[in-house]
């Protein structure tokens, strides 16, 4: 009978030293959650801000008046372009073919006269092109 008291007081003593280590290893886990929990909270709010600054520094005025500080752009002068009548004539059938004959490879065997075709023409000259630079000012 002694020994069956001294088993259970044993065990029981074994039982309470592992309840008050669980429950400290308990409380020690709640305690690191509630600190997870509120860095998360710290981190989102810290979103919230950083995307109402990057709003607020992407509007259009704010950027326009960066882009005048920081880089010396001016707008595009439409004088300073080409004109549509400076660009080379494309001569058809340059290359062998003509737009009316596609698909045709020999113009003799289709009956067309081969004195119609255009004679080799060297492309018009271009123009000497025009240096935008972007430090040029009004």
């Amino acid at each position: 009978m002694r020994r069956v008291t001294i088993l259970w007081f044993l065990v029981s003593t074994c039982l309470g030293v592992a309840l008050f280590l669980v429950k400290y290893e308990v409380q020690d886990r709640e305690e690191r959650l509630a600190a997870l929990h509120r860095e998360i909270l710290a981190n989102q709010e810290a979103v919230h801000v950083l995307e109402a600054e990057w709003s607020y520094l992407n509007r259009p005025a704010n950027l326009e008046a960066m882009v005048r500080r920081h880089l010396d752009l001016v707008p595009l002068d439409t004088s300073r372009l080409g004109q549509i009548e400076q660009l080379p004539i494309r001569l058809p059938g340059l290359d062998g073919t003509d737009t009316m004959n596609v698909g045709i490879s020999d113009p003799s065997a289709a009956g067309v006269a081969t004195a119609a075709l255009p004679a080799f023409a060297p492309p018009a000259p271009l123009p000497r092109p025009i240096a935008i630079s972007a430090k040029v000012r009004r």
